[in-house]
Formats: C-alpha cells, structure tokens, sequence
C-alpha cells in the first residue's frame, strides 16, 4: 500500500507542470461544417503526425505541399451525397496550421448541392480506414467559430447524416457514443477485465502477506464484490469526467494516457498477489478518476456552454454504464464458473502478465506517437465480437471444468478375500 501511495505522489509530482489538455486528443480529426448561402464550407484539422503514420507521406511543418496527393486523398476519402446525387466538391486551400498546440494540416473544401441545403449524408473514411481508434468530430461552424458537435465519424461508423436545421448532438446519441467509446477503448476495457477476474476470489492475510484464497467464494459475493467495483470505478470517473468537461480542471493528455496504461499494470500485479483487503475496489475507484480525464477530451470536442455539456456529460456517462452493465452480464457468470476449477489461479497469472505487457506496450506507444504492437490483436478481437466472446466463453467454461486432481495416498485398503483391511501407514520405528 506504501509503495503504491509512493508511486501516486510521484506521478502527481512529475506530472504537475505539464502541459495542458489539447481540445482534440492525440487520435482525432476535427471536421468543420459552414453552411453558407448554396454551398458547404468544410475544414479538415488533420493531426501531422496522424496524417503521416496513415499515408507516409512524411510532412513537416512549412515544408513542400504535396496538394495533388493531398487533393487525390480528400477526393477519395471524403464525399457529401443528398439522396443519391453526390455534392460537388473542390479543395479551396491546403496549409499547414497549429490546431490547440498540435501541428496540423488544413485542408478547406467547398460542395456544392445539386438543390439547396437539405438533409445530407456525409461520407469519410480519410485515416479512420487505416488508424486504429481514430475519430472524426464533426461540428458546425457559427459566425466563424466552432459552435456544437453535430455526430462522430469512425471506423466502424463512416457516415453521418447531417440535417442543417439541427443544432447539436442529442441525448441519445451521446449516450449511444458513450457506449461505443468504451468498445473501443481497449485499455479501459483490459484494466476492468483485470479488476474483475479477481471477484470470485479472497483476499487472506497470511504470515507471508496478502495472498489469495485457493478458493472460489460463493456466487452472490463473487456478485457483490464486482458491483462493489464497478461502482467504485464509476463514482471515481464520473466525477472527473463532470469536473474536467466543466473546464474546471485541464490535464496533460499524454500523461494522463500514460497513468491509465499504468494502471493496468497495476491491477495486475493486484491480481497476482493482492496489495490489501480489497484493494481491486481501491484500485478501481483511485484509478477510476484517471480514467474518467481520460474520457472527458471527448466532452470537450463539443465546446458546448455549461448547460449542454451537463447534458452530454449525462448522456456519455449513461452509455458508458449501459456498456458495463452488459459486459458484467455476459461475462461475470463465466468468470465464476472458470474460478470454481484446478487451474484459475493459473489462468489469472497468465492474464496478468499480459496485461502488464499491454500496459507496457501502450506506454511506449503513447511516447512514441505509433500504435501498441498488441494493437492488431485488440483489433482482430473487436471485429469478430461474437467469435470472441464464444472463444472467451469456451475458454471459462474448460477452466471450470478442470478439478482438482486427487493426491496422497489412500488412508485404509478395502478389504479383499476376507483378509483384514491394512493400514497403508507404515508403524512408528522401533527404539
């Protein structure tokens, strides 16, 4: 527990005096919507470094443009059609920008309808296509600023129908996007998962130190202990997720990312061998408010006023929860059946050492500005889910399925023949 603390003052030591949050996270393209008088303005803000790690094309800020491979890029990855009949669309300007602190490219295009501005679907699949987790916030411009978000372009969700007479994102579609971030968030994912797996067992003092029980506890505690940390993990993130879209509160992204790699890791370790009696919830709601900055930078995409945020915080928050919900659901009664077998402890130790892996693999890829070497499994997982989730299942299922071998010799023979049962104990050596 010491070192722990330790460890924490010195993450809030090191990293007090960085620099502040970026209104568009590392992993994102701001796309801005003017609509004026018989045409669309849009603005691509497109992150430098995303924009190389996706093409190669190895840009540098006031370096040479290379606008027809540019041109040819946005003509092939983005596109406005309004029922069927596609918009007609040219590349106005291409310059290199500083968007909130992060160098960028901007690209200025205008379309044109074929008859006045109607419901249109927008279409973009510029670096989503080759960017694992890459999202496209589309807002709309308002007397030259950017006012409101209007939706979310990602891999998974390549268009957005755009009505010009709406003023902002709904409710639902927020608590939609709230359930969609945390399927996509892999790390947040994994540091529950960790958390989790240690609900069907106990934590016991021994003259050795905090161990776990051999032992799977019954299943209503096994219950109570994983909504015991859901809830700590969601009282802990709600908070900063409310406070830092406020503005009250403005962290170091990149070292905010870096605290939830590490605290992976750390759940790990917790389940290898228990810090404290327990600490998973401990674990779940200190590093739950990390993990609720974390989620905050995509409230802030929004620039909505204090009432609206409110209101998106509230809608985010609830399609974050409906996520957890069913992912206790469907996992939890596998997870307890698995640690009813010989070899969950095992299975526990496995797991472990990869998430202290992943958390080590996502740190280097923070600080490297290039994807997770274990990214391309995440992403195998997320799109085949249900082959995953059967996988998962099989997998819990042969863990609970494997009991304990019986060892030692039996005490007494049955008796054969007749003769008199034998003790299989030799007798105490003569003196």
């Amino acid at each position: 527990m010491r070192r722990l603390l330790m460890f924490l003052v010195a993450l809030v030591v090191a990293f007090g005096p960085a620099a502040a949050a970026q209104a568009h996270p590392v992993g994102t393209t701001g796309v801005l919507i003017d609509f004026e008088g018989g045409h669309l303005g849009l603005t691509l803000q497109l992150q430098l470094d995303q924009l190389n790690k996706a093409t190669g094309l190895g840009l540098v800020p006031g370096g040479l443009l290379p606008t027809a491979d540019i041109e040819r890029l946005v003509a092939e990855k983005v596109s406005l059609t309004s029922d069927g009949a596609a918009y007609a669309t040219e590349t106005t300007g291409i310059r290199y920008d500083s968007i909130n602190g992060t160098d960028a490219l901007v690209v200025d295009l205008a379309a044109a309808p074929g008859a006045g501005h109607g419901p249109f679907t927008l279409a973009y699949s510029l670096l989503t296509d080759t960017l694992s987790g890459h999202k496209v916030y589309v807002s709309r411009v308002v007397d030259g600023s950017e006012a409101e978000l209007l939706g979310v372009i990602t891999a998974t969700q390549p268009t957005l129908a755009i009505d010009p007479r709406s003023q902002k994102a709904s409710v639902g579609s927020m608590i939609e996007h709230g359930m969609a971030h945390i399927a996509d968030g892999y790390d947040h994912l994994l540091f529950l998962a960790v958390l989790l797996l240690s609900a069907p067992l106990v934590a016991k003092r021994t003259s050795a130190g905090w161990r776990w029980s051999p032992r799977a506890d019954s299943l209503g505690s096994s219950v109570k202990r994983i909504l015991t940390i859901v809830t700590a993990f969601t009282a802990g993130h709600s908070i900063t997720l409310l406070v830092v879209s406020l503005g009250w509160f403005t962290p170091p992204v990149r070292y905010i990312e870096t605290i939830v790699a590490v605290s992976i890791a750390v759940a790990a370790w917790n389940l290898v061998r228990p810090m404290f009696a327990h600490g998973e919830v401990v674990l779940a709601g200190v590093f739950g408010l990390v993990h609720g900055m974390a989620f905050a930078t995509t409230i802030l995409e929004m620039k909505l006023d204090t009432a609206d945020t409110l209101l998106a915080v509230l809608g985010f928050n609830i399609g974050i929860e409906l996520a957890q919900l069913i992912g206790v659901v469907l996992t939890v009664p596998l997870i307890h059946v698995a640690a009813t077998g010989n070899h969950y402890r095992r299975f526990c130790m496995v797991f472990a050492v990869f998430g202290i892996v992943a958390s080590a693999a996502w740190t280097v890829g923070i600080w490297t500005g290039s994807d997770s070497v274990l990214t391309p499994l995440f992403d195998a997982v997320a799109g085949q889910p249900l082959l995953s989730y059967a996988v998962f299942a099989a997998a819990m299922l042969t863990l609970g399925f494997i009991r304990p071998k019986t060892t030692g010799k039996v005490a007494l023979e049955r008796p054969t023949g007749g003769t008199k049962a034998r003790s299989s104990v030799a007798p105490p050596a003569r003196r």
